[in-house]
């Protein structure tokens, strides 16, 4: 258990050096305003910098309710915040296996996963969700938009 002063302290300092960086990594994208297309450092750089106001709104919330927030507790392992830290590894995995192994291979791996974690047991629902999704994925990007989606490392 901790109390939520610290966590909030801790929480607001974390997300703004994430914030932080994202503006940092946004800015060498191209920004185009006013001609209709945004481009593509637009929206990375509005989430940094999002990030960082809510980061700062929660540090002055911090400081402005400091007394109520020490005396409030929380528990970390909970058995349902275990299923979100579980979730969030499986969401780390999958960005990794979409780098190395290409979005098919990282989806056909991560939809079973988290459907598992939600506690789907029927192997014919994974299954037949997995294929339908990747299908219709396939079918929707692939040949009606002709997007082609991260592909493995060794097809680059």
């Amino acid at each position: 258990m901790g109390n939520m002063k610290k966590a909030n302290y801790i929480i607001s300092v974390i997300m703004l050096l994430i914030g932080v960086g994202i503006v940092a990594l946004a800015s060498s994208l191209k920004i185009k305003l006013g001609e209709g297309d945004p481009g593509a450092g637009f929206w990375p750089m509005m989430l940094g910098v999002l990030i960082i106001v809510f980061s700062v709104c929660l540090l002055f919330s911090t400081i402005k309710n400091k007394e109520k927030l020490e005396a409030k507790t929380f528990t970390i392992a909970t058995p349902a915040n275990i299923r979100v830290y579980i979730l969030f590894g499986i969401i780390i995995l999958f960005c990794l296996i979409l780098y190395f192994l290409g979005f098919y291979v990282g989806a056909l791996l991560f939809i079973p996963a988290v459907m598992y974690l939600l506690e789907v047991r029927s192997v014919k629902k994974i299954v037949l969700t997995t294929v339908i999704t990747l299908a219709a994925i396939y079918v929707l990007f692939g040949m009606l938009l002709n997007i082609t989606l991260p592909a493995p490392i060794f097809m680059r």
